[in-house]
């Protein structure tokens, strides 16, 4: 599982057990001129506009129709493509077919000693293969079945650390500055006092429960408006980079890991989960800026008559955008320093750093932010 801590470098679009004796071939092959190269050329200039780069060199490598070793007529198709040209390096995955599977499978890149890694989501659950896979549906360069790393450098780790729950689900894909088809919630969800049944993922870093809302200047709270916002990131963000991803859970792991959160946070409560929706915002740039790639998350968490909201926040990059956090209801509301929010990813006290928590159906007031003064909540 990456992060491994290891001691290798590994590529791997689709690391599970192929079975070679069965059936399935892999290619491999380098290019220093002709079209390949001309192609490769396009596809990072467009996926990496900020850089002036002319691809000198490519290596492709192709697992055509492989089986896995147990389960028959399972027959996969993936590609890594190596891409250099000067000073800069790339790795693009392609997913052809990818057929279900019983067999684990990872993807995504690792170093020596994990200090840089991937991890794209999916991997190691049930989503990574079949007709639903994640690898093959969703994309971090809206071109669904590609994804596409400048590996020459970059920042340590990975979005997949604390305090981030699972980046996985269904992507919303819209036009820019977009949001999904309405949502039906597997249970209720409350808001002060109101009962929510469905749920708009908006793009530009916030949710809604009825209308959708796809302005892209943000509003500073207290807004003294007609919809129920929680927001854990709103501002000008470019979906046509970057996912979306929404998902509900009504057991499993991510259900006791909620319950675990919100007891060690409300310990006063006898608290137990028994749904939770997350919305990410994942690897997404803001729509002028260069280089500004974003990853935050909304949970939503209830259980019997009290709901929570956890804000998690990964990857925060600078940004010329205002930018508002965290929640606002028509009556009641909570607010954050906008100027502040990239000290929630490392200067967060207590146990957990880069989350906000609070319950909007209780009221209950929280001045844990996890994060020092003057970055906190404030009600109205």
């Amino acid at each position: 599982m990456i992060p491994a801590h290891g001691p290798r470098d590994i590529i791997a679009p689709f690391w599970t057990y192929f079975d070679y004796s069965v059936s399935g071939v892999v290619f491999f092959n380098q290019y220093t001129s002709g079209s390949v190269l001309q192609q490769a050329t396009r596809d990072i200039q467009e996926y990496f506009p900020e850089l002036n780069f002319t691809a000198s060199w490519v290596f492709v490598a192709t697992w055509y129709v492989v089986p896995d070793d147990e389960t028959t007529g399972t027959l996969t198709t993936v590609q890594a493509v190596l891409i250099s040209g000067g000073q800069y390096s790339f790795v693009m995955m392609n997913y052809g077919s990818v057929a279900s599977t019983t067999e684990n499978v990872q993807a995504g890149y690792d170093t020596i000693g994990s200090s840089h890694y991937f991890s794209i989501p999916g991997s190691f659950s049930d989503t990574a293969t079949g007709s639903n896979s994640t690898f093959r549906l969703s994309s971090n360069v809206n071109v669904p079945g590609r994804w596409a790393f400048q590996i020459n450098d970059g920042p340590l780790g990975s979005t997949y650390i604390e305090p981030l729950y699972p980046v996985m689900g269904e992507p919303s894909y819209r036009p820019l500055n977009g949001y999904s088809s309405p949502i039906a919630l597997e249970q209720p969800f409350g808001v002060f006092g109101q009962s929510y049944h469905q749920i708009y993922v908006n793009h530009n870093g916030h949710l809604t429960f009825m209308p959708s809302l796809h302005t892209t200047t943000p509003r500073m709270f207290p807004a003294h408006g007609y919809k129920d916002i929680i927001a854990p990131f709103w501002t000008d963000l470019d979906d046509a980079r970057g996912v979306v991803f929404y998902n509900q859970y009504t057991s499993g792991s991510v259900l006791q890991q909620a319950t675990s959160d919100i007891q060690e946070y409300f310990p006063e409560l006898n608290f137990t989960a028994s749904w939770v929706f997350v919305a990410t915002w994942y690897e997404v740039p803001d729509d002028e800026t260069t280089g500004t790639e974003t990853t935050v998350q909304a949970v939503l968490i209830s259980g019997g008559q009290d709901s929570f909201v956890l804000m998690n926040y990964g990857t925060i990059a600078s940004t010329d955008h205002t930018v508002q956090t965290p929640s606002s209801k028509v009556a009641s509301y909570t607010v954050i320093n906008p100027e502040l929010v990239s000290h929630a990813q490392s200067q967060a006290h207590g146990t957990m750093h880069g989350r906000g928590v609070h319950s909007p159906e209780s009221g209950l007031e929280l001045t844990a932010y996890l994060a020092p003064s003057p970055l906190g909540w404030e009600k109205g």
